[in-house]
């Protein structure tokens, strides 16, 4: 990519910090409930498969926010969607607390899960459509990085939903606090958005779309989701799973629950913010290859460990190895050509939020039969698959335009 124009640099840039925040914003609104998430299963007594339940209403939620996204984009400017958004999220995270604390409503907990994934769906389509042509006007990747603030926001979520839990602080005012920051956060970010006037769909050039390129675009694009999709699965089940798993299926105490899901989110971190050096000295598929072996390993010792230490090593190890699936997945498709550039980041975002946010409730499932952690071994099978289609997945990039 060619490198930018001296005079656009403080600008985009300005653009960039807010585009940050707002990542770092939506990790934070999700850590926050998935941190409490297994107070929320205590509170409402809920079987595997009724948590499984659960999380598939976030799950819809979230896919219907991904359709109703590009709508979205169409009708209100994405400055004004990514102030809207993220308040949204806000009070709806209020509107769960209560649900929990006062109502303790399982019904309306469910109802207002579903409203909390159809606006975090809106929002990361917003987000990254956006961050990815901010990317391409930088001459840069930052994909990597925009996603390691997103880990930021859930490592310092999950950091809030341990300090509340072993201070007892109940969930109400836990939501309520991360409700005010979120809103903060937000009118922050709006500073760097005064230029922020980019359409969603770039022109196409119809003499560059002949059909049998379009369909070999096509497949090629389909064969790199499927790798995202995989390697997202096991964060995703990190995200719904960790905390959980360690308290039902190793008997940790709650705090400790919480505290396994921060040790994944800051190895998540760390491997994020890492990744585009790893990724420019060794190459995407090495780079996929070598984390994905690693998130392997990891899970596999927090399924089979003894001890609290052996758990916390393997959801370091899970975290790190998960790190760079979705970001990389994203670079390659977002860093094509302008008229498939912002729709493969569309595509490869459904691709990965979709098995990130339905493949764990499945596992609430497998969970009602095998019980946990056995029910992890689902995320080993599904990760070794992707890791056979990741040496063609990451070569597709070269092949996109």
């Amino acid at each position: 990519m060619a490198l930018i124009a001296p005079a656009l640099a403080k600008p985009l840039l300005g653009e960039r910090s807010s585009v940050n925040l707002i990542f770092l914003i939506a990790g934070l609104s999700f850590a926050s409930w998935a941190g409490r998430l297994s107070v929320i299963d205590m509170v409402f007594d809920f079987s595997g498969s009724q948590l499984g339940a659960f999380l598939f209403f976030m799950t819809a939620g979230t896919l219907a926010g991904i359709a109703l996204a590009p709508t979205l984009s169409r009708t209100f400017s994405a400055k004004n969607l990514l102030l809207v958004l993220p308040i949204f999220l806000a009070a709806i995270l209020v509107t769960l607390g209560v649900s929990v604390t006062i109502l303790e409503s399982g019904i309306a907990a469910f109802i207002i899960l579903f409203f909390n994934g159809l606006i975090f769906g809106c929002l990361d389509i917003t987000m990254n459509v956006n961050g990815a042509k901010v990317e391409r006007k930088l001459g840069k990747s930052i994909m990597p990085s925009l996603h390691g603030f997103f880990s930021l926001g859930s490592l310092l979520g999950a950091g809030i939903a341990t300090a509340t839990l072993s201070l007892e602080i109940e969930t109400i005012w836990h939501f309520s606090f991360v409700a005010v920051v979120i809103i903060g956060l937000t009118l922050f970010a709006q500073t760097g958005f005064k230029t922020w006037n980019y359409n969603y769909s770039a022109p196409r050039d119809k003499t560059q779309l002949k059909a049998s390129g379009a369909r070999s675009r096509r497949g090629l694009l389909l064969l790199l989701g499927l790798m995202v999709a995989g390697l997202s699965f096991a964060e995703g089940a990190a995200n719904d799973w960790l905390a959980v798993a360690s308290v039902v299926g190793h008997g940790l105490s709650h705090p400790s629950g919480a505290l396994m899901f921060t040790l994944f989110t800051g190895a998540m971190t760390v491997g994020r913010f890492t990744g585009g050096s790893i990724v420019d000295r060794i190459g995407t598929k090495c780079s996929l290859m070598i984390m994905g072996l690693i998130g392997l390993v990891g899970i596999v010792l927090f399924i089979l460990g003894d001890n609290i230490w052996m758990f916390g090593a393997g959801a370091l190890l899970w975290g790190l190895g998960s790190s760079l699936g979705f970001p990389v997945g994203m670079s390659i498709a977002a860093s094509r050509s302008d008229h498939l550039g912002p729709r493969a980041v569309s595509v490869i975002s459904a691709f990965g939020y979709g098995a990130m946010l339905s493949g764990p409730p499945v596992i609430g499932f497998v969970a009602d039969v095998i019980g946990l952690p056995q029910a992890l071994w689902l995320i080993v099978t599904i990760l070794v698959i992707s890791l056979i289609i990741t040496p063609r997945a990451a070569q597709t990039g070269q092949s996109l335009e």
